[in-house]
């Protein structure tokens, strides 16, 4: 008994270790959201926007956070990145009031990609929540199975839930391949060239400015194909401010 309490308690230390680190950690974070909101009351943007940028990089956010970062963006004439966060905060809060700026934002700067269709918005969600699906799919796909095997060994008659199990094992099918999975991207320099290869001595499709929004098929070591007006072209990672959270 003493043996087992002893192999206890290096465990029992290591989450007291983790609890407090993770709550240290969690009340950092509110820290300096609070000192960064404060900064942008007192109209210190550059330094609030230093400190929203540390905390996004901590992979932490929540969506008034992006808003106020796209309002200061937007504010020393920076288009690209105003737009990364008007859509992250439109990925963050399915807040449709942002997308007439993000357009306004668009047709001004004559800017392509900008698309929000009931398809668009139907495809954004279905990806968010693709994960939460699968696994909802596979659970009552077991469910159904071990009711099916429970009933045979009872000797009773199972073709209700054998249906049921096809039916859900064919949604779970068309789920797993369909070709949703493409990102979304913003070009976040100027005079970016777009390639016919993923390779510098490829031919050059168009030169393009800051601010479009492409559709990412796949990548390639530092380059990115991307769907550039119903065309592929290939384009250099850095250049891009990917669409996810």
């Amino acid at each position: 008994m003493q043996n087992r309490l002893l192999k206890i308690v290096p465990y029992l230390c290591l989450l007291f270790i983790l609890f407090n680190t993770s709550r240290t950690t969690g009340q950092s974070l509110t820290y300096h959201l609070t000192k960064a909101d404060s900064l942008f009351a007192q109209k210190r943007y550059t330094q609030s926007l230093d400190l929203y940028r540390s905390i996004y990089n901590q992979q932490q956010y929540t969506p008034s956070m992006f808003l106020k970062m796209a309002y200061i963006e937007e504010g020393l004439d920076h288009l690209a990145p105003a737009l990364y966060y008007l859509n992250l905060y439109y990925l963050a809060s399915r807040d449709e009031r942002v997308i007439p700026k993000i357009k306004e934002l668009a047709d001004k700067n004559r800017l392509e990609g900008y698309v929000f269709s009931d398809r668009e918005r139907f495809l954004s969600v279905y990806r968010e929540y693709a994960i939460h699906l699968t696994v909802v799919l596979m659970g009552t796909a077991v469910f159904l199975l071990s009711l099916v095997l429970f009933l045979r060994a009872r000797k009773k008659k199972a073709y209700g839930v054998w249906a049921a199990l096809l039916i859900i094992l064919a949604v779970m099918f068309i789920h797993i391949n369909l070709p949703v999975q493409d990102r979304a991207a913003i070009v976040s320099s100027g005079n970016t060239y777009l390639m016919s290869g993923p390779s510098a001595g490829s031919s050059v499709v168009q030169i393009i400015g800051e601010g479009h929004c492409v559709t990412v098929i796949g990548q390639k070591d530092i380059w990115v194909q991307i769907r550039w007006k119903n065309k592929d072209a290939f384009i250099k990672k850095d250049s891009l401010l990917f669409l996810s959270l």
